[in-house]
């Protein structure tokens, strides 16, 4: 497994940057001095990240049959045009990437594009599949990418006449029996021209242009991380692996720091000094008081040594490496790359510059194993890692991101100082409550992370955030409403008491509305004018039985990913148009729909109009096509829902989340509900 073409892809900060310069701190525990009060309501993708923003990127491309195909039969045709479909899918994604990613001064394509933004490998989406002629099948298509809040002001744009930004991209004419050399590290995009894609250098006839259209994704909310997911067994097991590094051996320095820095915090180490440390001495250990009692945290560290079994210009040392980190991934709960990567290359945990072991790649992520239906987080502390998350996704195991949370960077990372490493186990395993575990929101963790590199942006980002909990993942939900005098009278930490409706009661913190019981929404809560926090309330920031009776409760009650009738009403069957998704009030009072959402992970795909609304009880269908139906809804560029691994959502005015429905997989013409 080889790293042929890392030199122009990996990257590292030259600046030197101070372990504390620039990192926010982690907000303290709110005080009981005064009183908290709840605010009412408007009186103050499962990807989050507090400096970069997702987006979707549409056009649509063509392949090309081989010339045998001519004088088959349409339907062989088409099954080889699908075929193919999703090797052109990679070659757009490539282009694409060389186009947005930032670059190093000394690569050959420097100056060409640099957006500081990277596409997510694998988040592929094809639509509409039809024929031009006998050897040559057309295909809509859709990725997501990431990158800085105001990318489209970035790009040489144009506005089309629906308000959409374009801009057009140069790619390579890779044929299409180049485009499926796909084997690991023998890929056609490690190989010249394509590794160095720079338009200017090559000419016309090698080129073509593709037209794209630009929008931004609505972003996730915010939650907590799954401490309880973590700690279900009484252990925190964390590994951390340090790859190789070529500029100043910083696998050897960090590993040492973070030995001692684990030291200082009161971890018992299994050997005298770090020098004697080897890859089976076990892990450090401590205690850590959480909520919910005693556990143990373990932290073991991995590194390539030098003369050993694990030496990194060796390929029985990287095979070692590699070893080490599937097991890791087979096994911890918290698992820590901190090394070299880059766009399409995953980890490199060995030097790639005298051996061919020692890497884990981007499409062997799918297939590594993973344990399922048990919560894992993973941080991937390398430049441009951001489409490391799809390929985590896309494992059996953790499918559509369960059970799995995945830190990475949209840009250049800074590989000289372990800052990163320690943030992570600072959010993990603090004890700022009074000497307990104090949770924190994934926010938090990401400004620290921002922080740690302020000569660039790294634009850390959290894949799989919409499973994690949006109410305190240590508070005692079933004191809501009881009445108090201060917080430590309603339950544990996370806990608050609170003034609503002129009346002091316990409720808890909150990121968002699903956080809450039903009858109750995450209201901002002030002290003294300044939000402080946000609670679990009424939407009239009461605790009365009545109020929550008759909030609103707009839900999704049902999706139909892969219709096999003519569902829309129009008297045609159509795979896409027949696509739907029903949206029902099961609160106790009228609804406007005004500026609501329908949603899959690929973005928005249908706002509700200003006079739409719903009584309560009643319901209202979206279509991806026809319209027919009366009473209905048409999707203008149809719902895009994905027969397996996919969601519908409804996001509320503000790009907040309301409601989902996720499939693994669905049954043809069968609706998906709870």
């Amino acid at each position: 497994m080889s790293l042929r073409r890392m030199s122009s892809l990996f990257c590292l900060a030259a600046a030197g940057v101070s372990a504390c310069d620039g990192a926010a701190p982690p907000s303290a525990p709110l005080s009981e001095g005064g009183d908290l009060v709840v605010v009412e309501a408007g009186k103050e993708d499962n990807f989050i990240s507090s400096s970069a923003r997702e987006f979707t990127i549409t056009g649509s491309t063509t392949v090309t049959l081989e010339a045998s195909y001519a004088n088959q039969s349409r339907a062989e045709r088409l099954a080889r045009a699908k075929a193919l479909v999703p090797f052109r899918q990679v070659v757009v994604g490539w282009f694409l990437s060389e186009y947005l990613v930032e670059k190093e001064s000394k690569e050959t394509n420097a100056r060409y594009g640099g957006f500081q933004s990277l596409t997510k490998n694998g988040s592929y989406e094809d639509l509409n599949l039809r024929e031009v002629d006998a050897l040559t099948f057309a295909f809509d298509f859709r990725q997501e990418v990431a990158g800085p809040p105001d990318l489209i002001e970035q790009l040489p744009t144009t506005r089309l006449a629906d308000g959409r930004a374009a801009f057009d991209l140069r790619l390579g004419r890779v044929s299409t029996e180049e485009m499926q050399a796909l084997e690991i590290n023998g890929e056609w995009y490690r190989k010249a021209p394509w590794d160095a894609f720079n338009p200017r250098t090559l000419p016309e006839s090698q080129q073509e242009t593709l037209r794209l259209v630009i929008e931004r994704q609505p972003p996730s909310t915010d939650a907590y991380f799954d401490y309880r997911g973590f700690l279900a067994d009484g252990v925190l097991d964390i590994g951390v692996h340090f790859g190789w590094d070529y500029h100043s051996a910083y696998h050897l320095k960090h590993s040492a720091a973070l030995y001692e820095e684990l030291v200082s915090r009161g971890f018992e180490s299994p050997v005298a000094r770090f020098a004697d440390l080897k890859r089976t001495s076990g892990p450090l250990t401590r205690a850590l008081q959480t909520p919910d009692g005693e556990v143990e945290v373990r932290v073991s560290l991995f590194w390539g040594q030098p003369g050993t079994e694990t030496d990194p210009d060796t390929d029985a040392g990287g095979r070692a490496l590699e070893a080490d980190m599937r097991a890791s991934l087979a096994a911890r709960d918290v698992i820590v790359f901190s090394g070299h990567s880059g766009p399409f290359y995953g980890f490199a945990l060995a030097n790639w510059k005298k051996t061919e072991e020692g890497d884990l790649d981007d499409a062997e992520l799918p297939g590594l194993e993973l344990p399922a239906g048990r919560a894992q987080l993973v941080f991937a502390e390398g430049c441009d890692t951001y489409a490391i998350g799809e390929g985590f996704f896309a494992n059996p195991a953790k499918q559509g991101g369960a059970f799995l949370d995945v830190i990475t960077t949209t840009s250049f990372s800074n590989a000289e100082t372990p800052e990163p490493v320690y943030a992570l186990l600072d959010a993990l395993t603090n004890d700022e409550a009074g000497g307990v575990l104090r949770a924190w929101k994934v926010s938090e963790l990401l400004r620290r992370l921002d922080g740690t590199s302020p000569w660039f942006s790294s634009m850390y980002g959290l894949h799989g955030i919409d499973d994690n909990p949006r109410g305190h993942p240590f508070a005692a939900d079933g004191a809501l409403c009881a009445a108090c005098s201060r917080d430590s009278d309603c339950g544990g930490p996370g806990n608050r008491c609170v003034t609503m409706g002129g009346a002091k009661a316990c409720t808890f913190e909150c990121t968002a509305d699903d956080g809450c019981g039903i009858g109750f929404v995450c209201q901002p809560a002030a002290r003294a004018r300044t939000v402080q926090s946000k609670v679990c309330a009424t939407p009239r920031a009461t605790c009365d039985a009545d109020d929550a009776a008759r909030a609103p409760l707009l839900v999704l009650d049902s999706a139909v990913p892969a219709p096999d009738a003519d569902l829309s009403g129009d008297g045609v069957f159509d795979d896409r148009g027949d696509e739907s998704v029903t949206v029902k009030n099961a609160g106790g009072r009228a609804m406007s729909l005004a500026g609501y959402a329908i949603a899959d992970r690929g973005g928005v795909r249908f706002t509700f109009p200003s006079n739409a609304g719903l009584e309560p009880g009643e319901q209202v269908t979206v279509f991806g096509g026809g319209g027919a139906v009366e009473g209905a809804f048409v999707a203008p560029n149809g719902l895009s829902l994905n027969n397996r691994d996919d969601a519908a959502r409804l996001l509320d005015s503000r790009g907040r989340k309301v409601d989902e429905l996720t499939w693994r997989t669905s049954e043809a013409g069968a609706p998906v509900r709870r």
